[in-house]
């Protein structure tokens, strides 16, 4: 059974930029699980303050109509990870893509996060994310 182009459900590989370019763009991989209109999730990204880690994060949104709304919340509040962020979207018509704008304090920069492929040979995935 396909998912709803609304789904959001599955793992999604993206990548975030800062204005002005200050740092670099940043890559992301996101496991989502929807259920409704409203979703949870972990991201993980590349961590700026601490090479060769990664800073994880928390995910909670909701989805209506394409907009996709959710914030990201660090797991370890270490430096430059304290805050929240917050993502407003539009997924994209045939539901694979989600581009938009992403928020923290005084600064924002854009997003894109693009749904991976399950394997022709019917693989499937289990998702790690507690509801």
């Amino acid at each position: 059974m396909a998912a709803m182009p609304e789904d959001l459900t599955g793992i999604w590989d993206g990548v975030f930029t800062y204005p002005g370019k200050r740092l670099p763009d940043t890559p992301f991989r996101a496991e989502l699980v929807q259920r409704g209109g409203s979703f949870t999730g972990e991201i993980a990204e590349p961590d700026l303050y601490a090479r060769g880690r990664s800073a994880v994060a928390t995910v909670v949104g909701v989805v209506s109509g394409g907009s996709v709304d959710f914030t990201k919340t660090y797991r370890r509040a270490a430096m430059g990870y304290e805050n929240p962020v917050d993502y407003v979207g539009q997924l994209s018509p045939d539901g694979d893509t989600v581009t938009g704008v992403w928020s923290l304090c005084d600064m924002n920069g854009l997003f894109e996060m693009t749904r991976r492929r399950r394997a022709a040979t019917g693989e499937t995935w289990q998702a790690s994310v507690e509801a």
